[in-house]
């Protein structure tokens, strides 16, 4: 299965082929940013990235924050 999932998708266990490889046996998961509240539904593995995605774009931006408040 490619393309973009739903809610319906939910639950289900796919079959994904790429360019780098297969995977088999992915279960297709709803996972959000505890931060921001960014919503992602896909596999397992790509809400993973998702979560480590925004984990790091928060963490550069709390720091970036820091150095401009240390600033003033």
């Amino acid at each position: 299965m490619t393309g973009k999932y739903t809610e319906k998708d939910i639950g289900k266990i796919v079959e994904v082929h790429g360019e780098n490889g297969s995977s088999f046996d992915e279960r297709i998961v709803l996972t959000f940013c505890k931060i921001c509240g960014a919503r992602f539904i896909g596999t397992i593995r790509e809400a993973g990235g998702f979560i480590g995605g925004h984990e790091m774009f928060h963490t550069w931006e709390f720091q970036l924050e820091m150095e401009t408040e240390m600033e003033v």
